[in-house]
């Protein structure tokens, strides 16, 4: 697995097609189902926080929110749309989630829009140490992954869409025995051509509540969509929650 492919990845492209084009009733939906199990107006670790979608919201709900990202190109629109709405209770910081340092400085972390999962199994875990050492006491983790039991059950080995005049596609392989999906992603279009390797550890929900319990998370709960529904084998998501008790 290439601990880099993060990298490239995450460039101009994927802002353009991927992130820019999120629905904001969905975006408002999430929200709604966090504040909900965060503490009101507590201090929010945002991983993998994109362009800001999740963490301006909260911020304006009275969150003190930081937004941590490895892409300065997200960050920048990130930025910009704080800038627009006015909210100071919000900043964002170019900060690789393998590289936190936080000790019990949050009350709530978040990774949303399986923003976990990018690296291999002992990195994983390392990163998830790090969200518990970054929450104060009785503090929540809630991580956003994608359900591996739907995924193998529905697995779809290619997409094709066009866009701009862009032809976007993707091709997909599962490892059984890493539970890892390679995605080759092409974007082709006239004299142009890139094209990207993405790398993503799929879990079940099995195997995140163990990895929630081996880093000493406690009251672990399980949902299947923001919608709070009972998880299922049918459930598209898994959305976890922990605490933590020292």
């Amino acid at each position: 697995m290439n601990q880099d492919w993060t990298e490239e990845y995450f460039d101009e492209l994927y802002l353009k097609y991927f992130l820019s084009t999120q629905n904001e009733e969905l975006t408002k939906l999430q929200v709604k189902f966090l504040e909900n199990l965060l503490k009101p107006e507590g201090k929010i670790l945002d991983s993998g926080c994109g362009i800001g979608r999740h963490s301006i919201l909260l911020a304006k709900d009275g969150f003190k929110v930081t937004g941590i990202d490895t892409s300065q190109i997200f960050l920048d629109e990130a930025n910009r749309s704080l800038k627009e709405s006015k909210v100071e209770n919000c900043e964002f910081k170019l900060l690789d989630m393998r590289k936190l340092d936080f000790k019990g400085e949050f009350d709530g972390v978040i990774s949303l829009w399986f923003s976990f999962g990018y690296f291999n199994d002992d990195t994983n875990f390392a990163i998830l140490k790090g969200f518990h050492s970054a929450l104060k006491e009785k503090g929540i983790l809630i991580i956003d992954v994608e359900n591996r039991d739907y995924i193998l059950k529905n697995f779809v080995y290619e997409t094709f869409k066009e866009k701009d005049n862009l032809f976007i596609l993707e091709r997909r392989k599962f490892d059984p025995i890493t539970s890892i999906i390679k995605t080759h992603r092409y974007f082709v279009g006239e004299s142009f051509r890139k094209d990207y390797l993405r790398y993503i550890r799929i879990y079940s929900a099995t195997e995140m509540i163990n990895l929630f319990k081996a880093v000493g998370l406690k009251n672990i709960a399980i949902f299947g969509d923001y919608a709070g529904e009972e998880f299922s084998i049918l459930s598209k998501r898994i959305i976890i929650t922990g605490k933590k008790f020292d």
